[in-house]
């Protein structure tokens, strides 16, 4: 199953077509944040906007095309936990971010303290990809 996930990620954060140079470090982060800001307050449909569509999103060894702005407020609707980012690392367009579980606005966590991470692919200021990943042994730190 690790196999197939991994070459799921690698799928997901491919360069994509028609993306020509790399946002900042600093911009990718901000995205990041901004991401994790939107979800906490359950703002579903701020959230969606932050991507490019369709979007690829990866979770628990499950691959979504989102097409819609609709489409990616109710995946992230159903997401069942909030968190605060532990860090964040970039290299290039992929942002892997570290977060820590919580409840939050109308979400309830079965998982509160447990961390997690995700890659995210940035592209011109926007979200081309979400992929949920295992926890970076030594994570960066927020800059």
């Amino acid at each position: 199953m690790r196999v197939v996930c991994i070459g799921l990620v690698a799928l997901l954060i491919v360069p994509v077509a028609g993306g020509f140079g790399t946002d900042s470090a600093a911009a990718t982060k901000e995205v990041v944040r901004a991401w994790s800001a939107r979800l906490n307050a359950y703002d579903n449909a701020g959230v969606a906007r932050l991507f490019s569509r369709p979007a690829a999103m990866l979770q628990s060894g499950a691959l979504y095309q989102l097409q819609t702005y609709d489409d990616l407020a109710r995946w992230h609707k159903n997401l069942p936990c909030a968190g605060r980012i532990v860090s964040i690392t970039v290299r290039g367009k992929d942002a892997t971010a570290v977060f820590a579980l919580r409840n939050g606005k109308n979400r309830r966590c079965d998982a509160v303290g447990q961390k997690v991470a995700a890659v995210f692919r940035v592209s011109r200021g926007k979200i081309r990809a979400w992929a949920q990943i295992p926890v970076p042994e030594a994570p960066g730190t927020v800059a």
